[in-house]
């Protein structure tokens, strides 16, 4: 990206691209990583992206199937915190990309630096996707994780956000807005997550600040 030249590109240059340092960080994670190994992150793309939300929630069904009775709500409630807080994360994304209608990294930068194998899914490029979907998810599952689970979750959003980096699908601030917004989505969401689940559990009240007992 070039230097500003007027107030909006000021704000642009420091607010997006960081002075530079959102581009720098983009073409320098992409020469650490070979061409060879560009299935890796191809792969983690693949299991980080929303469309495997709906395996999710068939699993997260199976598990508030298995649980015992007093922690059926707290499963019920992040399951209603996954599926709103995604569709609520997923609309302000799309709207945010319709509005700021920042070009993705190939725009900018040439062609060279798109390395995934499938084409982009929208034109522009804030926030990413993949890493609403990942906010999300963390979010959502986060109370009901024991610590190992929440660190095994946390490498693998990490992992999700390096690859989208890695595979010139987004810039790094992209990434991490889209983190932002997948929690921020599902912190508004909550208070009525915990409603609906509680009717339709038919359980008793509960504490839902505390987490389930490791």
């Amino acid at each position: 990206m070039q230097g500003p030249d007027t107030a909006t590109q000021w704000l642009g240059h420091w607010l997006y691209d960081w002075g530079g340092a959102n581009t720098y960080l983009l073409l320098a994670t992409q020469r650490l990583w070979p061409n060879g190994l560009v299935w890796v992150p191809e792969l983690l793309s693949a299991v980080g992206s929303y469309w495997g939300a709906p395996t999710v929630v068939i699993l997260m069904l199976f598990w508030a199937r298995v649980q015992v009775p007093h922690a059926k709500p707290l499963v019920a409630v992040g399951l209603c915190k996954f599926m709103f807080g995604l569709g609520l994360a997923l609309a302000a994304a799309a709207l945010a990309k319709a509005v700021f209608a920042l070009p993705r990294p190939f725009v900018e930068l040439g062609a060279g630096v798109y390395r995934a194998t499938s084409a982009p899914d929208s034109r522009y490029t804030l926030p990413s996707g993949h890493a609403v979907y990942i906010g999300v998810l963390i979010s959502a599952l986060w109370p009901l994780l024991r610590r190992y689970s929440r660190i095994g979750l946390l490498v693998l959003g990490a992992a999700v956000g390096w690859s989208r980096v890695v595979l010139g699908a987004h810039f790094p601030v992209d990434v991490v807005a889209g983190y932002l917004l997948g929690w921020a989505c599902v912190a508004c969401i909550t208070p009525c997550s915990q409603r609906l689940a509680l009717r339709r559990s038919r359980a008793q009240p509960i504490d839902f600040r505390t987490e389930m007992k490791q």
